[in-house]
Formats: C-alpha cells, structure tokens, sequence
C-alpha cells in the first residue's frame, strides 16, 4: 500500500495533480449477501469466476485516510461495506479523527443492534441506503434484501441525527410507485434521490416502460431534458 501511495504522489506531481486533496472510495471486503443481477460480482460468478479481492487491514485503511484529505466513501463495487468485520471500528476511527465520511449500503443482513451501534459510533456519516422502490418490492432486484428492515433502519439512523439519503433506483417493477416513495420520505422528513439506469439489455425485464425513467446513449441530452 505504502509504494503504491509513493507511485500515485510521484504521478501526480508530474502531472501537476493533487490526489492528496481527494476524497477516497473503498471495497472494504468482498463479501455481500444480495444478488443484484447487474452487479460486477454477478457477472463473474455466471463466469465461473471468483470473487477477486479481500479485507482490507486496519493498517491499510489508516494509510488510505491518511494520504487523501477529503475524506472516505464506503461504496462497494463487488461488496457491501456493512461485512468488513472491522467497520465499526473503522466508523469510530474516522470520527475520532474527524474524517468525512459517507456509506452506501443495500444490504440487511444485519441485526437492529449492530446497525445501532454503527450508526452512533460516527455520528457525523452519512449513509445512502439502496431501497428501490417501496421497501416491500425493493427486493425484485435487491436479490436476498429485506427492504423493510433497511428502510426501519434507514429511519433508525435519521431519528439518531445522522445524514441520511434514500436511493432509489427506477425499474418496470416500481416505476408507478415513485411518487408514494416521494410522500413516503417526505413523512418521515427523509431525502430521496431518484436514480435513472442506462444499464439496458433489449428486453430487459427490468427496464422501466416510461422513457422518462431511463437513460437513453446521450445522457447529456437526457438530464437536460430533465430540467
């Protein structure tokens, strides 16, 4: 970790980049309990493929935080952060040592007590939880989630005082539901941000009918269009 640091610094003076002056993403672990049919890990496992990766150490982590400035964001791409067996730890450290700090999480395999002392171990992260749709049929994608129990837990964490986004993300499955998901958050005073995919196959059994709720090739366009 410590030379890759060294390359980067070196690449970016070169170039005359600052990396030190960004925020950091990091896939903790690989581990994840959902099996979201357009996930990156789906794809390897209709592979036949492992799952590539590991934990990343506390050693390591603390010299990621320490080398980028603004801050760290728990998104996985092959993973969900909540099973890195460390991240509690990870939560305190970061707001021990004033660190910014940001968590995306779909999975709910984890009991309300955890989700508790995660969420008071840094009250200043902000957690993005995705649910899409309403919390009963967020699972047609979310494989394996229990979206009423994210969504109990989402609330959990806003009534605690933590910042809180609900993402949702639009399929044919929910796409006449975005509205009551709207009021839904509005009545619990949560904010909702709703995504639109381009992540399309012909016939995509998940692809909203409404062209209003997906991206066509030329984004641009399509969020201009939007405003």
């Amino acid at each position: 970790m410590t030379d890759y640091l060294k390359i980067e610094t070196l690449i970016g003076e070169n170039f005359g980049m600052n990396f030190k002056n960004r925020s950091v993403n990091i896939d903790t672990t690989i581990r994840c309990t959902l099996e979201c049919p357009k996930c990156q890990r789906q794809g390897l496992r209709r592979q036949g493929k492992k799952i590539p990766g590991q934990d990343i150490s506390i050693d390591d982590f603390i010299k990621l935080t320490n080398y980028f400035k603004k801050g760290v964001n728990f998104c996985g791409q092959m993973s969900d952060p909540i099973f890195h067996p460390k991240f509690i730890d990870m939560l305190r450290y970061c707001y021990d040592n004033n660190i910014n700090t940001r968590i995306a999480t779909a999975a709910s395999h984890k009991k309300t007590s955890w989700y508790k002392e995660a969420f008071l171990a840094n009250k200043n992260a902000k957690w993005v939880f995705g649910i899409d749709g309403l919390p009963k049929d967020s699972h047609k994608y979310r494989i394996n989630q229990d979206g009423v129990h994210l969504f109990e837990m989402m609330k959990m964490a806003n009534n605690l005082g933590l910042p809180v986004l609900w993402q949702c993300i639009v399929f044919r499955y929910n796409e006449n539901d975005i509205d009551k998901c709207k009021q839904i958050a509005k009545e619990n005073n949560i904010k909702i941000d709703i995504n639109m995919s381009g992540r399309w196959n012909n016939n995509d059994k998940y692809k909203p009918r409404n062209p209003k709720y997906y991206l066509n090739s030329n984004r641009e366009e399509f969020y201009r269009n939007l405003k």
